[in-house]
């Protein structure tokens, strides 16, 4: 298969991004298989096969030629409830959404670390295009979106940059939520959020005063995990409003998606420029309804999200 048509089918998925030895990783899947993945980080098989094509960087550079299609992106908090949203609105039938696909992560990540690819601004943005055109490849009866994990947050404004039309919501939540999110989480979920402090800190140290004032102030073990976590939070908030401005999108909250989701449904699907007919949301909530976003298997009503808040 030549380049050109590899960048263009949708059923050959951008796996890796490995910019040592300056190539990309697609491997062949399906839409099936990407809508029952609950994330597209590795940690799900989403191959139709063993197959693994490697392209050098270079070569895929030159092939990408964009498809005038916009790029629409739903940028979140942690633990804000976008996996539902964006079960929600595969589960109408008329989009595939990307769910943490791992390049962001590694972009992000190398973003943070100044790999040097980073710092030329022409490849770097030239990279992060070809990157969104494969999040927008058309599926035969689905409109694509991404749903980038908030280790990307950290690269929003270049994806912004990089796109031509960019529709971008945001999903957060208040910081009481957020605290009470990660408490009921357990140890799993609260290493991840300092792993991902130290991660925001890396790519920006403009918050490192407010660790080290915390680490400093010999704190009982939960005020002090409690503050680092706030810090998390206010950086997540500052990096979606930014976001949010730069590319004249809309934000949402969790509190309104929950409590009255068909009439907040609709708002996102025509900030994203999603065209879902309301007998297709309707369907799509009722469909989801009593199941854990994250968890098929896993049984969910509000009863028992607010006794595990409590």
């Amino acid at each position: 298969m030549d380049v050109s048509s590899l960048l263009s089918d949708p059923s050959w998925f951008m796996a890796s991004v490995d910019l040592d030895s300056r190539a990309l990783s697609f491997v062949k899947t399906s839409e099936d298989k990407l809508h029952s993945a609950p994330f597209l980080d590795g940690r799900t098989s989403i191959g139709a096969s063993d197959e693994i094509i490697s392209v050098p960087l270079k070569k895929a550079l030159e092939a990408y030629q964009p498809d005038g299609r916009p790029d629409r992106l739903i940028a979140h908090m942690s633990f804000c409830g976008s996996t539902y949203l964006s079960r929600t609105i595969e589960g109408t039938g008329e989009a595939l959404c990307y769910r943490e696909p791992h390049t962001l992560v590694e972009l992000a990540s190398l973003k943070a670390l100044g790999h040097p690819i980073s710092k030329n601004r022409e490849e770097w943005i030239a990279l992060l295009r070809l990157v969104l055109g494969q999040y927008r490849k058309p599926w035969p009866t689905a409109t694509s979106l991404v749903k980038p994990s908030n280790w990307a947050n950290t690269l929003l404004s270049d994806l912004i940059e990089a796109s031509s039309d960019m529709k971008l919501v945001s999903l957060e939540f208040d910081v009481k939520a957020y605290l009470v999110a990660n408490l009921r989480g357990g140890r799993d979920r609260l290493q991840y959020s300092l792993n991902l402090l130290n991660h925001f800190l890396s790519a920006n140290s403009a918050y490192r005063g407010d660790v080290l004032r915390v680490e400093r102030a010999q704190l009982p073990p939960m005020q002090r995990l409690l503050r680092l976590l706030v810090i998390v939070y206010e950086t997540q908030k500052q990096l979606l409003d930014q976001a949010v401005q730069a590319a004249s999108g809309h934000r949402f909250v969790w509190s309104c998606l929950s409590q009255k989701p068909s009439e907040t449904l609709p708002r996102i699907a025509k900030s994203l420029d999603l065209t879902l007919p309301t007998t297709s949301i309707e369907a799509a909530l009722a469909k989801e309804e009593g199941r854990h976003a994250k968890n098929k298997a896993e049984a969910y009503t509000p009863e028992q999200e607010a006794a595990r808040n409590a």
